[in-house]
């Protein structure tokens, strides 16, 4: 699922060539790859024996440039993961973890012009993640009993981390790294309104 995610961008980015002047917008999806201290939720589908998960984790985004190559704006996450473990020996009870991720984050952008024509930026970001997981445990016996548990936790934390970004005409791709984890993006970007 990640190949696919990462070809269909970067598709879009050979046909297209965005830019980030002062009153351009830009809207798009990221994914984490790898989580990180805050999110517990990824795209995963793996499907064994004994085992076996999956998982989903979007997060919805939209910017502003109030500057050139500087974008203030906001993103959402939503993620989903279960995991299935069944027992290795008699009378071990099958396991069920879902894990459900809730998060909103004010951030903010600052790019840097890495080539000539402009198409390849650096950037460091910032954020203040607002987040929640819930953790839902379920354990299933041989013998017909079963075990349930759930916990949540909420978080606070202030980010910062960096990114690497591919600007096409109309869509860009970018790879960043900070406590969310590590997230792949692609973005539709809209010039600046005429008056």
């Amino acid at each position: 699922m990640k190949n696919l995610f990462l070809l269909i961008a970067v598709f879009l980015c050979i046909h297209s060539q965005a830019q980030l002047e002062k009153g351009s917008r830009m809207v798009g999806l990221q994914t984490n790859l790898i989580i990180g201290d805050i999110y517990t939720t990824l795209p995963e589908l793996s499907v064994g024996s004994n085992s076996s998960s999956y998982g989903l984790n979007l997060v919805p985004t939209i910017g502003w440039a109030v500057d050139r190559n500087w974008v203030i704006g906001g993103q959402a996450t939503l993620g989903f993961w279960h995991d299935r473990r069944s027992p290795l020996y008699t009378g071990a009870g099958t396991d069920v973890y879902n894990y459900y991720d809730f998060g909103v984050a004010p951030f903010t952008r600052l790019y840097l012009d890495i080539t000539k024509n402009k198409k390849w930026k650096g950037y460091g970001l910032a954020a203040i993640e607002f987040a929640n997981t819930q953790r839902f445990y379920k354990a299933k016996y041989p013998n017909g009993t079963t075990q349930k548990s759930s916990d949540s936790f909420t978080d606070v934390k202030a980010t910062i981390g960096i990114g690497f970004a591919y600007f096409g005409r109309k869509v860009a791709v970018d790879l960043n790294a900070a406590v969310t984890g590590l997230r792949l993006g692609v973005y539709k970007t809209f010039g600046p309104r005429k008056k």
